[in-house]
């Protein structure tokens, strides 16, 4: 995949940020699509909706996962624009790279596989297409719609930023915890060897080998969220005032994403951890109190 830098859209004069697909254009576009016809999608429902930003309606096709998809060629119709020519166009964008070919059932043609994008994309290609083959008023409500959507997208990227760099460090801080964890188990069986015998230690020595092994895989799971938070691709970024001067540079990585899969892992090895110092709490509790009976009787 190859990122073009920022530049001005050669349509309408707004900055945008497009990432192009430069290798194996051709594979993908058809190899998908054959692969997407052999298993038609089951549609759960067909209905119509609204246009994000916009008044217009359209079909909108619904799958298991509860989420619509807007056929392409209706926003085209609804947008005043060719479907064949734009289509062609933007499926060499990575916003296609979640397009699907769904089956829509049409009134004259019947049911066809048409291109559909999830209606939380269908904003993006607004400003796709140049303007200037739609009526002044749809211009006006092009701009409203567009400059909603950037604040929309700016929002949730800002949320992603603060989640990949609060769930970075949260794996340092776990892995800082880690490098002394070792020290923990070995003071605690010396410290069971002097007060406690028989099947006490062993029971102490079972749990304290049971969170070893609890750490060795929760730090193998925090090492592998960072590696892979590593290998992300890092941007110099620019940050500029009122009057577009620029006024700090940084550097942040492009996609700051953070696996859904892995925080549930991980937070579930927390979970678990904390379970096991509340079990180790309790030992320690029970067994001051057996040797204080023990010292009384």
């Amino acid at each position: 995949m190859k990122l073009a830098k920022h530049r001005r859209n050669r349509y309408n004069g707004m900055k945008r940020l497009f990432l192009l697909y430069a290798e194996a254009r051709e594979s993908y576009q058809h190899g998908r699509s054959h692969i997407m016809d052999e298993r038609e999608p089951v549609i759960i429902m067909q209905t119509t909706v609204t246009l994000p930003f916009l008044d217009d309606e359209v079909p909108a096709l619904y799958l298991a996962d509860g989420r619509p998809y807007i056929p392409v060629c209706a926003v085209c119709h609804a947008l005043g624009i060719s479907p064949a020519s734009s289509i062609r166009r933007w499926r060499n964008l990575a916003l296609w790279v979640t397009a699907r070919k769904l089956p829509f059932q049409t009134i004259k043609q019947g049911k066809r596989l048409v291109w559909c994008l999830l209606i939380s994309q269908v904003p993006f290609l607004y400003s796709l297409f140049d303007w200037k083959l739609v009526a002044p008023e749809r211009q006006a409500q092009l701009r409203q719609a567009t400059e909603a959507q950037i604040q929309l997208a700016n929002r949730a990227y800002q949320e992603m930023q603060q989640r990949y760099k609060a769930t970075r460090q949260f794996l340092f801080q776990f892995m800082t915890e880690c490098a002394d964890i070792e020290r923990f188990f070995q003071r605690s069986v010396e410290i069971a060897s002097s007060q406690l015998d028989g099947q006490a230690f062993l029971d102490l020595e079972a749990l304290i080998e049971r969170g070893r092994w609890l750490y060795r895989d929760a730090a193998a799971h925090a090492r592998k969220m960072l590696r892979e938070q590593g290998e992300l691709p890092i941007i110099d970024a620019v940050m500029v005032d009122a009057n577009y001067t620029a006024v700090e540079t940084f550097s942040m990585p492009l996609l700051p994403i953070v696996a859904e899969e892995d925080s549930r892992r991980f937070v579930e090895y927390r979970r678990q951890l904390a379970a096991w110092h509340v079990e180790l709490a309790a030992f320690w509790h029970h067994a001051h109190e057996r040797t204080d009976r023990e010292s009384q009787g």
